[in-house]
């Protein structure tokens, strides 16, 4: 073997180590991402709910909702995860719970639609889910911006003589992409 290919075949060597180099830190970078965008935090409500929900996302705690977590840097609206509790008798339906809720949000939003009532699986309990569309208007004389369609999922879980119900608002066109965190938190949830 010349010296020329012993060269050339340290070479191609090299070749491959840069090659695989660069595949590592790709894989790497993309588990890093995964790691900082879908990082929790924990919560507890005075109800003794507790769970979690994203760690950027900004948190207010309340009476009702018990707690409202949003994500500020949302862009035209901020997708946002709320938490309610209400009792319930154990042999009442859920829906009665969702129906409530419904009639005190008609009047407060524009353009306010139900779209489907279905059953699902949340880990290992059936929840009742509704969704909803509406219209949001954003009345800051400051900011000019365009009216944004927000879909809207409420999801009724039963536990201890009342119902818990999550709430999922999301712009539209962002609805499927910020699903994960609903589903998520909703999985979170203990009580």
């Amino acid at each position: 073997m010349t010296t020329i290919q012993a060269i050339r075949r340290r070479d191609r060597w090299a070749d491959w180590a840069v090659v695989a180099l660069v595949a590592v830190a790709l894989i790497l970078g993309l588990v890093l991402r995964e790691a900082t965008l879908f990082r929790t935090a924990p919560f507890t409500t005075r109800a003794g709910l507790a769970g979690s929900y994203p760690a950027e996302w900004v948190q207010e705690t309340g009476d009702d909702p018990l707690l409202r977590a949003r994500n500020a840097r949302g862009g035209e609206f901020d997708t946002t995860l709320e938490l309610r509790s209400r009792p319930l008798a154990n042999d009442a339906e859920p829906a009665l719970v969702l129906d409530a809720l419904k009639l005190e949000r008609a009047g407060q939003v524009i353009a306010y639609r139900t779209l489907d009532t279905d059953q699902v699986l949340i880990g290992d309990r059936t929840a009742t889910r509704r969704t909803f569309t509406y219209v949001h208007d954003d009345r800051n004389p400051y900011v000019d911006r365009l009216p944004v369609v927000v879909q809207w999922i409420d999801l009724a879980l039963r536990g201890d003589g009342r119902i818990v119900v999550v709430t999922f608002l999301a712009d539209a066109k962002d609805f499927d992409d910020h699903y994960r965190y609903f589903r998520d938190f909703a999985e979170s949830l203990e009580f």
